[in-house]
């Protein structure tokens, strides 16, 4: 797995809306948290998409957008999204390169491990999670790290307006 600290890889993917992402046409605007995981309609990650979608406002308020990512194709994620109401996007990474410079295969590089991570506006790794079975650390996580993000931001703003800068 990649670092906190680390500047994360740039990347373009396809996503089950239709449209492509880079990570990079995200830079100054907001923060990203990607999401792997191992497999469309299995237990786990149906329990994990169903606990982002449930949290999907408190993400958004934190001016941060939520993508999941795994090796299964478009048509399966349209269907897996569908199924649950996703209200973000999934990626297909078939090739599994994405998974690969992100550092979350396991098992000679064919399964997926289940990995978050919280990428700041400047492209770089500001929170790692990974829990293959406690699912519910991931959104707790996640939740503490942009709420730090939010509130290093706030504290940022105040300065550049109390000195002008």
């Amino acid at each position: 797995m990649l670092r906190i600290g680390d500047r994360a890889p740039d990347f373009e993917i396809k996503l089950h809306t239709g449209v492509r992402f880079r990570l990079s046409d995200q830079q100054d605007e907001r923060n990203v948290v990607l999401y792997f995981y191992p497999k469309d309609f299995t237990w786990g990650c149906t329990k994990e998409g169903c606990l982002f979608a449930g949290h999907i406002l408190e993400i958004r308020k934190m001016n941060a957008m939520i993508i999941g990512v795994n090796g299964d194709g478009l048509e399966q994620h349209r269907k897996f999204a569908k199924a649950y109401n996703f209200p973000f996007p999934l990626g297909s990474d078939p090739d599994l390169e994405v998974c690969r410079n992100y550092r979350v295969l396991w098992l000679r590089g064919v399964a997926i491990r289940r990995v978050t991570y919280i990428i700041d506006k400047k492209q770089k790794i500001r929170g790692v999670t990974h829990h293959e079975l406690l699912i519910d650390n991931h959104w707790k996580y996640i939740l503490r790290t942009l709420q730090q993000l939010k509130d290093e931001e706030e504290v940022e703003q105040y300065n550049r307006q109390a000195w002008n800068l």
